[in-house]
């Protein structure tokens, strides 16, 4: 049997640990409903390198921890308590980049945080 997975992405603003309010809509209205009870999130945040590598890296692990908790608040007015996390930040590390850190749109785009869902098999 194949499990089909999810993926979603939101982008942050320069500097922001604070996703855009419509992507905390986007999380609460459509991705939450749509995970169930039993599944794994798989939350990871990236940043551009612009700053201090431990900063970026911080504030990577913040973007990550506040994509978990408007999920998680939204996981609560649905009566979801099985849905396990796996939140972490990458900052800039090249290696785990989605995108190249040389053009302005490349950093734009890597402002983000990628959410997998694992749904139960």
């Amino acid at each position: 049997m194949v499990v089909k997975g999810y993926r979603y992405s939101i982008v942050f603003g320069f500097d922001e640990s604070r996703s855009i309010a419509s992507y905390d809509k986007f999380l609460r209205d459509v991705v939450a409903p749509s995970i169930p009870d039993g599944s794994t999130v798989i939350i990871h945040g990236h940043t551009d390198i612009i700053g201090e590598p431990a900063y970026n890296q911080k504030l990577s692990e913040d973007r990550a921890m506040q994509t978990q908790k408007v999920m998680e608040n939204a996981f609560a007015k649905e009566g979801k308590n099985n849905v396990k996390f796996d939140s972490s930040g990458f900052g800039e590390d090249a290696s785990h980049a989605p995108f190249d850190n040389t053009l302005p749109e490349e950093r734009f785009y890597n402002r983000t945080v990628i959410i997998d869902i694992i749904p139960v098999k």
